[in-house]
């Protein structure tokens, strides 16, 4: 452990004694001591300490308060049957956090080889994004929760939305050319969108993007399948509810 680890980890022991300090933020400090033992990132752990200093939320409940024996009248109980077939059809394969409902942890699925291409301010700067769509993510999920009752498909299904979304955000897939960093940015969040609004891009509607942002095919085709196979498990989601929706 560094000696800035070390310095965080004085600070949040002293949070946690201090009796001064409000009851939830003293509880979200020993929160965030206890979950480095799982994620071992300083950037994580500074991000989560700059939103605790911050008033953000970081402490979120569990999603699985009841199990499927408990509440058998939910939507997602009623047709469980043709979920588990769409989850087979996209290949979901849930985590044991997504089984048990644990709050979603972004940084839980982000690929190393992507924190990788950052250094420095850039790190701490992902993390602090992702920290900040946990709490989104988190709230999605609750709501689903209270509308069709819990499911793995939605855990798995919004960590990956947030996670790239967050990515897409803060990474960048698309050299950079004579035009400036800036319109590099601004072709990235295009292709995002452009993905976002029509998840099913063709090859021909992909290509129109291209020629409309004057990008390198190969970076902008190399982004969109990475957004594509770190979506499977939200599109499966979308799915789901969009059938359950239908069969209200």
């Amino acid at each position: 452990m560094n000696i800035y680890c070390q310095t965080i980890f004085r600070l949040l022991d002293q949070i946690v004694g201090d009796a001064g300090f409000p009851l939830t933020q003293r509880e979200q400090a020993a929160y965030i001591a206890a979950s480095f033992a799982s994620h071992h990132n300083s950037y994580r752990l500074m991000a989560q300490v700059s939103a605790l200093f911050n008033g953000g939320k970081l402490l979120h409940a569990s999603h699985r308060n009841i199990g499927i024996e408990g509440n058998l009248e939910v939507p997602v109980c009623r047709h469980g049957t043709i979920i588990q077939a769409i989850a087979n059809d996209y290949h979901v394969t849930p985590t044991v956090p997504d089984f048990e409902g644990h709050p979603i942890e972004l940084a839980s699925i982000l690929d190393p080889a992507i924190e990788s291409r950052l250094t420095g301010e850039k790190v701490f700067e992902l993390h602090q994004i992702l920290v900040s769509m946990e709490r989104m993510a988190n709230e999605e999920l609750a709501r689903y929760t209270r509308q069709y009752g819990y499911h793995y498909i939605f855990r798995a299904g919004l960590n990956q939305y947030y996670m790239t979304k967050a990515v897409a955000e803060k990474v960048n897939f698309l050299r950079q050319d004579a035009r400036g960093h800036g319109h590099q940015v601004r072709a990235q969040r295009l292709c995002y969108q452009a993905m976002e609004y029509s998840p099913n891009l063709s090859d021909a509607e992909k290509n129109i993007v291209v020629c409309a942002l004057n990008c390198v095919p190969e970076d902008a085709h190399r982004f969109w399948n990475w957004l594509t196979a770190n979506r499977a498990f939200y599109c499966a989601m979308k799915a789901c509810i969009s059938l359950l929706d239908k069969l209200q």
